[in-house]
């Protein structure tokens, strides 16, 4: 009989992003981290957001994963450059 039992140490793992644990902070964590109001990141989490932060609801607690992809790309599409002002102001304009 061969030894049919692997321990997760064993088991390869195709994606490295599986591997990888993010801590989980509150609102109050976020808020801290990003110098930002705690009211204001509860905003960002309600429905009526267009672009709600990425989190995970533990029944009427919610946590964001600190470090995660989503959350990254989120901040990421905040980031205003002085390119992206000319863009979208070249795109305003109608060309003659």
């Amino acid at each position: 009989m061969q030894n049919t039992e692997n321990t997760l140490a064993e088991r390869p793992v195709a994606n490295s992003e599986a591997a990888k644990t993010y801590e989980f902070v509150d609102s109050r964590g976020l808020a801290l981290r990003w110098n930002l109001p705690e009211s204001w990141i509860r905003d960002q989490v309600r429905a009526r957001s267009a672009d709600p932060l990425p989190h995970i609801r533990f029944g009427k607690y919610v946590r964001f994963r600190w470090g995660s992809p989503e959350l990254e790309a989120w901040a990421e599409r905040r980031i205003v450059s002085s390119s992206n002002r000319v863009v979208g102001r070249a795109l305003g304009k109608e060309s003659t």
